[in-house]
């Protein structure tokens, strides 16, 4: 989980308060705010391209050979994460078949990594590699204390 803080307008130079006006120009007379939601509304094409602009200054996961986030799966995966972007993982009430596919997902990979049948196996699903890394040594530090 990422903790931002406000930031502070009136310390910002004018040209880092907005996205630049020649970018913008093609739909806005004037910038768009950066830290602060627009006066007025902007075309849908307009608001996907400009985060999706800026997100390409991201790396690229295809391009990192150090990393190991999935960079290709079969689109049948792709459409079922398409038809679950919506829903709220959290909320076992309104969604219990999220519950019992996460259970099951939990045994299978006990199994894959020979849980003894005899022992107690838990484990919890995540976002990412870097929130499963941080939960598996956080539960590892208080085992080992």
């Amino acid at each position: 989980m990422i903790l931002s803080k406000k930031v502070k307008l009136e310390q910002l130079k004018d040209s880092k308060k907005g996205h630049a006006s020649t970018y913008s120009s093609r739909y806005f007379a004037e910038s768009i705010p950066k830290y602060e939601l627009p006066e007025k509304s902007m075309p849908a094409n307009a608001a996907y391209q400009l985060v999706h602009d800026e997100l390409n200054m991201d790396a690229n996961p295809a391009l990192n050979l150090a990393t190991f986030v999935t960079t290709w799966m079969e689109p049948e995966a792709i459409q079922l994460i398409d038809e679950s972007l919506h829903k709220n993982f959290i909320d076992h009430d309104e969604y219990p078949q999220t519950e019992v596919i996460h259970n099951r997902c939990v045994n299978m990979l006990a199994r894959l990594f020979n849980s003894p049948e005899d022992c107690i196996s838990v484990g919890t699903a995540t976002v990412g590699s870097s929130e499963a890394i941080m939960l598996a040594l956080l539960s590892h530090k208080w085992i080992w204390r």
